[in-house]
């Protein structure tokens, strides 16, 4: 008799042990071994949430996918026509709407238009997958701010040119052939060479804050550090461009824009326009030492193109680089 009671408590205890090992088993918690070692496979393909999407309506799309793991993946959104990047980028076996949502922005310049899209689901450690579907934009998104100009409309007696050296081209001027446009269908385009006159300067673009519908620039807000400038500028990757911005300030309350009587504040950074493409530069007012009370009145900005001539061959080459999108924000640089 104790050696059955023995017996049965041994297999009871056996059937605890084992039933305890099998519920770890089950609640472990780290990494499986499909997704370190299993072979990909796609669970449910690409699909958008909507054929279309209207942006300036608020509305928003999403993507959806699963796969068999988890893995890195890049949803990449590209304008057809304005050649606009988006990419989404995850870590997960499903992509949804909590981790692809498309708001409308962009990654890389330009701005997406009313366009159609082609999107891609990439996973990089499978290099030879990818999906991809098809979505429309009705209407862009449309950015917080206070827009400056974006060069839409003609700048006629609000832009003055002060090409003192006869160094600027022809081509400087408003422009939609000179470099694709960042945003809209315009830009401003500053060009010119300093083989006059050796003394860097090349010539300066002053835009008055008419252009803005008002004398003095419309802004969110009148704290310089809480007030961020924003504008897109465009390099050829050339090594020898050299962009200024500088804010005029109407010192003697004419109500105008005058050389000379006007206070300058300027954007603390000589911009080496280097790069190629197009590229977001943004910085708080505060940086450039001008006051609040100095912001009630900021009646022009003036962009002034330099050419590094230190480092220019002999004769000098051309310099140039594109502007649009000049805009101001409250809080944080302008989100793309």
């Amino acid at each position: 008799m104790k050696t059955s009671i023995q017996y049965a408590c041994g297999l009871a205890l056996l059937l605890f042990l084992g039933w305890g090992c099998q519920h770890d088993t089950d609640t472990f918690d780290g990494p499986f071994l499909v997704d370190r070692f299993g072979e990909f496979a796609v669970v449910t393909n690409l699909e958008v949430s909507q054929p279309t999407v209207d942006f300036t309506a608020g509305e928003t799309v999403f993507f959806t996918a699963a796969f068999n793991k988890n893995v890195d993946w890049i949803v990449e959104i590209t304008g057809t026509e304005s050649g606009a990047v988006r990419r989404i980028e995850g870590f997960d076996r499903e992509v949804a709407a909590g981790n692809a949502t498309w708001t409308g922005g962009t990654t890389d310049l330009p701005f997406f238009s009313a366009e159609n899209c082609s999107v891609k689901l990439l996973v990089p450690e499978e290099p030879d997958f990818v999906d991809s579907v098809m979505v429309e934009v009705l209407t862009p998104k449309v950015y917080e701010g206070s827009l400056f100009t974006n060069f839409e409309e003609d700048l006629g007696v609000n832009a003055e040119i002060g090409n003192f050296e006869f160094e600027f081209t022809n081509n400087t001027t408003r422009s939609n052939t000179a470099v694709p446009p960042a945003e809209g269908e315009f830009v401003f385009y500053l060009e010119g060479t300093d083989d006059v006159v050796p003394n860097f300067f090349v010539g300066l673009v002053a835009i008055e804050s008419d252009v803005a519908g008002a004398t003095y620039a419309p802004l969110p807000t009148k704290v310089p550090e809480e007030l961020y400038f924003n504008c897109f500028i465009h390099g050829d990757g050339g090594p020898h461009t050299i962009a200024i911005v500088e804010f005029v300030v109407d010192s003697n309350d004419s109500g105008n824009y005058e050389d000379g009587p006007d206070a300058l504040f300027r954007v603390p950074d000589d911009l080496r326009v280097t790069w190629e493409g197009w590229n977001h530069i943004n910085y708080p007012m505060s940086e450039t030492g001008i006051t609040e009370e100095d912001l009630e009145k900021l009646v022009a900005i003036r962009l002034v193109l330099i050419s590094d001539r230190n480092a220019q061959p002999d004769p000098p080459l051309t310099v140039d680089f594109g502007i649009d999108f000049i805009t101001f924000t409250q809080g944080a640089p302008l989100q793309l």
